[in-house]
């Protein structure tokens, strides 16, 4: 057996499973829009425009958070 059939012959790797890394990529955006809203509200030299604009960052969080809470789980046996 030659070098380069063995190469063929080893598992490749297998990637991060896609529902795990959709998940962990929803669940930062949920953090760091978070993030993002609350710092633009506790800034003391805000004017209306920053809170308006900080009050959509929190909504498109809350609406991360939901998506989160709505995926479908594993079955408890």
């Amino acid at each position: 057996m030659y070098l380069w059939e063995r190469e063929l012959d080893k598992p490749k790797d297998e990637p991060m499973n896609k529902k795990l890394m959709s998940t962990l990529l929803l669940f930062a955006v949920f953090g760091g829009f978070l993030w993002w809203g609350i710092s633009m509200l506790s800034d003391p030299h805000k004017d209306g425009e920053q809170i308006v604009y900080a009050i959509l960052i929190l909504g498109c969080s809350m609406y991360a958070l939901v998506s989160l809470l709505l995926l479908p789980r594993k079955k408890q046996n």
